[in-house]
C-alpha cells in the first residue's frame, strides 16, 4: 500500500549537521515497514472500535519505481461494498506532497485526494491518506536521540516535527538496527497532545528482506485500532502502467 507503512521522517540528504539522523531515516525510507517494491502482498486490514466492534478488509498491494518516483498501489478484495477500490500514492518531487489518487468503482472515476483530506481516515481505517507515504519531517527538524530498545531488539531513535501539510505535530520513530524496519512511532497533534501510536507486533522474513509482518495503529483519541498483518506475498511485479490513473480505472 501501502507506503503506509513507511511512517518515517523524511529526512532527506544526508546533512553535515544531523548524519547520523539523515542516513537511519534514508534506508528505512527504503525499506520501511512493507517493503514491496517488486512484489504483491494480499494484506489484512483489522480495526476494531473503542467499543470492540469489528470490521474486517482484505486488499492487494504492491510498489514499484515508476520513473525514479517511488509508488504504491492498493486495491481492496474484501468485503463486496469495496471490492474494487484502489489507491495510488506517488512520492512527489523536489520536496511536494506525495499525489493520492482514489478509484472508485461505483462511480467509475478516479479522483485526486486534495491536501486538505489528507487527515482524513482512509477507509474507514485508523490510517490517515498522510500514513500512505512519509510523515513529512521537515529536514531541518530530524534528529537522533539515545538509542533504545524495543521487545529486546536495539533501535535508533528519530524524532521531529512533521510538515504543514501533515496531520502531525511531532512524531518519534524507533528503527530496528538489524532491519532498519521502523518497529514502533508515536505522533502527536499539532497541538502537541498524544495522537496515534503504531508498533510492529511481529517481522515476517521473506527471500532477503525483512518486513512488518503483523502491526498496529492505535487512535489514542478514539480509543479505536487498526491491525494490519500480511497473509501472502509474491514476486509478480505489477507492470509500470498499473500504478498510473488510467491503471486504476483498468484494474
Amino acid at each position: 500500500m501501502l507506503a503506509l507503512l513507511t511512517l518515517m521522517l523524511s529526512a532527506g540528504p544526508v546533512s553535515a549537521a544531523e548524519p547520523a539522523a539523515a542516513e537511519i531515516s534514508r534506508q528505512a525510507q527504503e525499506r520501511g515497514s512493507l517493503n514491496l517494491v517488486g512484489l504483491q502482498a494480499e494484506l489484512r486490514l483489522t480495526t476494531r472500535s473503542k467499543e470492540g466492534r469489528e470490521k474486517v478488509q482484505v486488499l492487494r498491494s504492491a510498489a514499484r519505481k515508476v520513473q525514479g518516483r517511488s509508488a504504491s498501489l492498493a486495491r481492496f478484495l474484501e468485503p463486496p461494498g469495496v471490492a474494487g477500490v484502489a489507491v495510488l500514492t506517488v512520492a512527489g518531487e523536489g520536496g511536494a506532497a506525495d499525489e493520492v489518487s482514489l478509484y472508485l468503482p461505483k462511480l467509475r472515476k478516479v479522483r485526486r485526494v486534495a491536501a486538505g483530506e489528507r487527515a482524513k481516515s482512509f477507509m474507514d481505517t485508523d490510517f490517515s491518506y498522510a500514513d500512505l507515504g512519509s510523515a513529512g519531517a521537515r529536514e531541518s527538524d530530524v534528529r537522533r536521540l539515545p538509542d533504545e530498545k524495543v521487545d529486546g531488539r536495539e533501535a535508533w531513535v528519530l524524532a521531529g516535527v512533521a510538515d504543514e501539510a501533515s496531520p502531525y505535530g511531532n512524531v518519534k520513530v524507533w528503527v530496528d538496527k538489524a532491519t532498519s524496519v521502523p518497529l514502533k512511532a508515536e505522533y502527536a497533534d499539532k497541538e502537541g497532545q498524544p495522537f496515534k501510536a503504531y508498533r510492529v507486533v511481529a517481522l515476517r522474513k521473506f527471500k532477503e528482506r525483512v518486513l512488518a509482518g503483523e502491526a498496529v495503529m492505535e487512535n489514542l483519541k478514539s480509543g479505536s485500532s487498526t491491525r494490519v498483518e500480511i497473509l501472502k506475498l509474491d514476486e509478480t511485479p505489477l507492470p509500470e502502467e498499473a500504478f498510473s490513473e488510467r491503471g486504476l480505472e483498468r484494474g
